[in-house]
Parts: structure tokens; C-alpha cells; sequence
């Protein structure tokens, strides 16, 4: 199973950086803990991707950002997303079976001290299923943000219909735009996003 696990995650990171790619104004992307077992994964199922725009990095989060300087995106994070801050790394963890481990990165980021917070679906919208996404969906997310400003927008456009999302009664783009305002422009950062393969040392029991 771990090693179905790290072939999707690879495969996911994978898609990210396509994702990124495509964007007129692409963000700078950080792969860290890339070492073990998780590498060999990269370099045996993701060609190429030594040659990537991405910072590639075997040194864990911890060990490369003050803790201060970390958001580490997560569903069950009480805080509430609502723009991007430049001087802040956002994170999104590699796990791909989030079901096996429920709350397991939320427990991590509070363990080592970083900020956490949950995108807004919440507030937009309502979900058949759990809010838990794939790393890809996220990264996804967070893209059509910086394009639209909008969270209903890049929400919608992302999440697939299988999670039964539904608009909440007077929650709109509008609305969304007006709470955004200035902080929109963070999108421009260069260390929005940050796909951290693990939060801690070398933790490889868990995928």
C-alpha cells in the first residue's frame, strides 16, 4: 500500500507543477524531505523532474523555514483562509491517504509550531463528503484563486461533482471579492505554495 501511496503522490506532484506551468504568472514551488523511499518513488515513476523550476530540497520543512513563517494547509485547521500573506510559506502535505489518517497533519503542524488554517469551503459552500482534497486539488485551488481573486470561483471550477458541493443561500463571487480586497495581490509571492512531503524528519511509516 505505501508504495501504491507514493506513486499517486508522485504522480499528483506531478500534476502541480503542470498545473503551474500554465499560469501566466506561475508560483515558486519548494519539494521538500525529498529523500528514502519517497525518492526513489520520483525517480522511478516522474521523469524529468530534476530539471523542474521547483526548489528540490532532501532537508524537512523544519529544518528550512522558521516556524513563524509557515502556514500548513489543512482540513481541520479552526482558521479560516481568507487571503495570502508574502512573507509567509504556504504548505500543502503530501499524504494521499487521508482517510487512514485523519487530523494527522493538523497534529504535526501544532507539534512543530506553524500557523495552520483550512481553505473556505466551508464558508461558500456545503459538501456531501469530507473537505479533504488531494494535493493536486488543492495546489488547483489555490492557482484559480490568483487568476479569478475569488474563492467561490476557483472552488467551483476545481472540486469534482463526485463531493456534491453546493452554494450556500447569499454567498457569492462578489461577496467573496469585496473580503478579499488588497490582499488579493499576495498571489504574486513566490513562496505561495510549498509541497512539503512530510512535516517532520524522515517519517516514512506514514505516506
Amino acid at each position: 500500500k505505501q508504495w501504491y501511496q507514493r506513486r499517486v503522490r508522485g504522480k499528483q506532484i506531478q500534476r502541480c507543477y503542470s498545473i503551474n506551468r500554465h499560469m501566466d504568472d506561475p508560483l515558486q514551488l519548494h519539494l521538500t524531505n525529498l529523500q528514502g523511499k519517497t525518492l526513489n518513488r520520483m525517480n522511478g515513476f516522474v521523469d524529468g523532474y530534476q530539471n523542474w523550476d521547483v526548489h528540490l530540497k532532501s532537508e524537512s520543512l523544519i529544518e528550512l523555514f522558521p516556524p513563524a513563517e509557515v502556514v500548513y494547509l489543512c482540513a481541520e485547521s479552526e482558521n479560516l483562509l481568507s487571503t495570502f500573506d508574502d512573507s509567509k510559506i504556504y504548505v500543502i502535505g503530501g499524504f494521499v491517504d487521508h482517510n487512514a489518517h485523519k487530523g494527522l497533519a493538523y497534529e504535526r503542524a501544532k507539534a512543530a509550531g506553524f500557523q495552520h488554517a483550512r481553505l473556505p469551503i466551508d464558508k461558500f459552500f456545503t459538501i456531501a463528503t469530507r473537505k479533504v482534497l488531494t494535493v493536486c486539488h488543492v495546489f488547483e485551488i489555490i492557482s484559480n484563486f490568483c487568476v479569478s481573486n475569488s474563492w467561490t470561483s476557483a472552488i467551483e471550477k476545481t472540486v469534482p461533482e463526485r463531493k456534491g458541493l453546493e452554494v450556500l443561500d447569499g454567498k457569492t463571487d462578489s461577496e467573496t471579492n469585496e473580503n478579499m480586497g488588497a490582499g488579493a495581490e499576495t498571489c504574486k509571492t513566490d513562496s505561495i505554495s510549498h509541497l512539503s512531503d512530510r512535516i517532520l524528519d524522515g517519517k516514512d511509516e506514514v505516506s
